[in-house]
């Protein structure tokens, strides 16, 4: 058994990883072992025995059918997690302060957010020139791509049990007490509680935290240039 979750950023991976890592009994991948996320990069790492038997990992890569094809092909299972736009966005935010001031940032088009308020000028700039449509336009291809297995953030914070039994029937038998486990071990709580670096990465663990961050004009510039997007993922557009 072999999984590999592969979603945007922000979105639950790692409480996705918590929670089938054990349902399943995986060894989580040593994130400094993984390849770059690309085609060619994963094709070398398997080859080389970087995706062992019985192990998970995620990472935020991008659909296309040669990839679903090469890890079918290893083999091993593809799941993916949608969350709500405006949540994960309010998420990001969060995490390029938090990198900013350890100094950790990467060089990216979101490192623009680093050190400013959330009604800065140059973050709704960063949102109406549509540098955020890439996260939305992966989480589509992944959700309309037929290849994963889909699960939502906000069906795990509600009802988790339901939610993990879908995506179960669809990976490989396992039982209520398995998942009750998983579900117990990987909450918010307890997952800070694993590391310096868990308790920094998982921040409230909830649904809905954008509109206590949000305001009306950042509200306006999702509506005119991530509408679409928002509703193809299956959201209210706000």
């Amino acid at each position: 058994m072999r999984i590999l979750v592969a979603a945007p950023p922000k979105t639950g991976n790692m409480w996705l990883k918590c929670l089938l890592g054990l349902i399943y009994e995986l060894e989580w991948v040593n994130e400094a072992e993984l390849p770059r996320p690309d085609l060619i990069a994963f094709k070398e790492w398997v080859e080389q025995g970087g995706f062992p038997d019985d192990t998970i990992f995620h990472q935020h890569y991008r659909y296309s059918d040669e990839f679903c094809s090469a890890v079918e092909a290893v083999p091993a299972h593809l799941v993916t997690i949608i969350r709500d736009p405006y949540d994960a966005f309010v998420s990001t935010y969060f995490t390029v302060q938090q990198r900013a001031a350890e100094g950790t940032i990467r060089k990216s088009r979101s490192a623009v957010l680093a050190g400013k308020t959330l009604h800065h000028p140059d973050i709704l700039t960063y949102l109406e020139n549509g540098l955020y449509r890439g996260n939305l336009r992966r989480a589509d291809e992944w959700l309309h791509s037929g290849r994963a297995v889909v699960l939502r953030y906000e069906d795990l914070i509600h009802d988790p049990m339901g939610a993990l039994t879908r995506a179960a029937d669809q990976i490989a038998a396992t039982t209520p007490e398995r998942i009750a486990l998983a579900i117990e071990a990987c909450s918010a709580e307890n997952m800070r509680q694993r590391s310096e670096g868990m308790a920094k990465h998982v921040r409230t663990a909830t649904v809905g935290d954008s509109k206590n961050y949000l305001g009306e004009e950042h509200l306006r510039i999702f509506r005119e240039r991530y509408a679409d997007l928002i509703r193809r993922l299956g959201y209210e557009v706000r």
